[in-house]
């Protein structure tokens, strides 16, 4: 209506962006320097690359737990279009995004008793996707949202017949510390800075800060509105940064997955009654950037080649993990808008992911194993088929909440990245920057923006 015609205008038109990070200038460069090797602590190659080398605990962590029940289930579901298609699992999935900010938003002094809390509700929670007691009637995709793995087989890592408890919280709210210089690992008197990760449900480690996370965080502000914000005024005078921030910094091993979700509670903030003053904030970071870096592993390579997958293992480190999304009622999400971010449909081995894949075993339901999935096919957009958007190692996806269903699978590579929180006109500005063209909302039309 007109009402919502006029709420629009002067926005982006398109919901969904992807270019080379380089696009964005050496001012940003300088603010992923900072994360590089402030919070990774990474060393420099000959050519002037940050080389990622992954937390050896952790990874080992990794190894097992990708292959457990509740991760296994998850990960598959992301080939499948359920959630879109059926409102029962629209509610499920919504359900456990709100029950997951319950829970984060408690801002728990100690951060493992957070794990812990989250991890007790993912247990109780994934049956849900997976009682099944009648299979008449039932999609494959369907049934495999109801459907409970358990792995009993040799996969990729070890033989998954895993300790009984291996999946309690107290096993998977786990955490790494990685000191600042390997030289001072073993001194009880080094201050240095530790950094953390834990591992999330549904599979995937993030940041729980570092002993100077708040220096590091005044830092890194700074740099954005300093050096990165001078740059940015120079195609949109008057530029400033209103509320933007990092909004995240992830880890996925192979293996790893985020589950389908939309971050819609995102935009309310607190969703327990106490107001915090910070709602109008929330609301207008409707945008999230990532920037992403994909790293291979020699080791897991070796187990890839060992198993026999796919033959003679590449080395390239692109669409080896990737964000699927589903189009869905987002307005902003065209073919050309997927096509010129480089999306895709899934192809016809991707599909099979659903029931099988190197980290847990097949799925050999014959009633249901080979029924064909529903997924877009090229030159056509079913808008309740699954998208796949690759991984380009460098590269920058910004993309509009809150219709945009979305999950995050990494198949064969480390994929690290880091995220952002802005507001339509501060994307408007780094658009700008970047020289990537766009349209905007006038009189509830859209517009090319004229760079």
């Amino acid at each position: 209506g007109e009402e919502e015609s006029s709420d629009n205008d002067g926005r982006i038109v398109q919901s969904l962006f992807r270019f080379p990070a380089s696009q964005l200038g050496p001012e940003f460069e300088q603010l992923l320097n900072l994360w590089y090797d402030e919070w990774l602590y990474t060393t420099n190659n000959e050519n002037g690359t940050a080389i990622i080398t992954p937390d050896p605990s952790g990874k080992q962590h990794a190894l097992q737990s990708v292959s457990i029940p509740a991760t296994t289930l998850f990960r598959r579901q992301c080939y499948g279009a359920a959630p879109i298609k059926s409102p029962q699992f629209t509610n499920l999935y919504n359900n456990l995004e709100q029950r997951r900010k319950e829970i984060e938003f408690q801002y728990i002094q100690d951060p493992k008793e957070e794990m812990t809390m989250l991890h007790t509700m993912v247990k109780r929670f994934y049956p849900a996707f997976s009682t099944v007691d009648n299979h008449s009637g039932t999609s494959a995709a369907a049934h495999l949202h109801k459907k409970k793995v358990v792995s009993t087989e040799d996969t990729i890592h070890a033989k998954t017949n895993l300790p009984l408890d291996y999946d309690s919280p107290s096993k998977l709210a786990f955490q790494t510390l990685k000191l600042s210089s390997p030289d001072t690992e073993d001194d009880d008197d080094d201050d240095s800075p530790t950094q953390q990760w834990s591992w999330r449900p549904a599979g995937q480690f993030s940041n729980r800060g570092m002993s100077n996370f708040l220096q590091w965080r005044v830092k890194f502000y700074h740099t954005m509105r300093t050096k990165l914000q001078r740059q940015l005024s120079k195609d949109t005078p008057g530029f400033k940064f209103s509320h933007g921030r990092p909004s995240g910094m992830y880890w996925y091993p192979p293996g790893a997955v985020r589950e389908w979700h939309s971050n819609y509670l995102d935009l309310i903030g607190n969703t327990k009654e106490k107001k915090t003053g910070n709602e109008k904030i929330y609301a207008s970071q409707t945008w999230r950037m990532y920037f992403i870096r994909t790293v291979r592993d020699e080791e897991f390579d070796g187990l890839l080649q060992n198993l026999g997958v796919g033959g003679i293992i590449s080395a390239d480190v692109d669409d080896h993990s990737a964000m699927h999304i589903i189009p869905g009622e987002d307005e902003g999400i065209t073919l050309d808008v997927l096509q010129k971010a480089g999306a895709r449909p899934l192809t016809k081995e991707e599909k099979q992911r659903q029931w099988k894949d190197e980290f847990a075993e097949e799925y050999s339901n014959s009633t249901f194993a080979g029924e064909e999935v529903d997924s877009g096919e090229e030159g056509t957009l079913d808008r309740n088929s699954v998208w796949r958007l690759p991984d380009k190692n460098g590269y920058v996806t910004f993309f509009r909440l809150p219709k945009l269903f979305h999950c995050i699978v990494s198949e064969e590579v480390h994929r690290y990245s880091l995220g952002f929180a802005f507001s339509d006109d501060e994307v408007q500005a780094l658009l700008k920057l970047a020289k990537v063209d766009f349209d905007v909302y006038v009189d509830g039309k859209g517009y090319t923006d004229e760079l």
